[in-house]
């Protein structure tokens, strides 16, 4: 850690299991270090691929409506806050492994049937192929955009709406409890640090 990172952050606590979280909190997450390039259709033709093969499994699927994968909601307050400034600077770094599948399963189609019953098999495609992005991060998932998912939350697997890094999630869990945070990303030599980051005033 640079000296100038470790002064800002000595007055922090860093969240964890035990602890109970409250005072000033120091979040620390990885960071991305890949180069923008441009997605192939090669890329695209295997999503497609693995969304025809999720959308066929829904159609045997048993009870599609109580085992449709659940949306859950994004997090709120201070919490929502320090969360969206952690994933800004770290910049995807869980999005590594979503390849040309994204996480998405029959389970998420079921969701995206349910919610918007209008759209048949091939309008659903046509939702996720719409949404690949021109130009994302190399080695990444398809939907990695250089600015983020390009996929509305709704339309996300489970897998990536309910998924932190372990010093966030801990923050997350007892962001009520926090009077300030301050976030640092990093990647080997390459950190960045935050600002102190309050809670909202009511």
């Amino acid at each position: 850690m640079p000296p100038c990172a470790a002064m800002s952050m000595q007055y922090f606590s860093v969240p964890t299991q035990d602890s109970e979280g409250d005072g000033d909190q120091a979040v620390m997450v990885p960071m991305i270090v890949r180069k923008l390039v441009r997605n192939s259709p090669e890329r695209a033709r295997r999503l497609r691929k693995h969304l025809v093969q999720a959308l066929r499994a829904l159609r045997t699927m048993k009870d599609p409506e109580g085992n449709a994968s659940p949306l859950r909601p994004a997090p709120e307050g201070f919490a929502a806050k320090v969360t969206k400034t952690a994933c800004t600077m770290c910049r995807g770094y869980c999005c590594k492994g979503g390849g040309e599948h994204a996480y998405l399963d029959e389970r998420v189609m079921a969701r995206v049937r349910l919610a918007q019953p209008e759209l048949d098999a091939r309008a659903v495609l046509r939702l996720y192929l719409d949404n690949v992005p021109d130009v994302g991060y190399e080695g990444t998932c398809l939907f990695h955009g250089e600015k983020g998912c390009t996929l509305d939350r709704s339309l996300r697997s489970d897998v990536c709406n309910s998924y932190f890094c372990d010093m966030l999630g801990e923050f997350v869990k007892k962001a009520d409890k926090a009077t300030s945070a301050i976030v640092m990303a990093g990647d080997g030599d390459v950190t960045r640090l935050s600002p102190v980051l309050t809670p909202d005033r009511k």
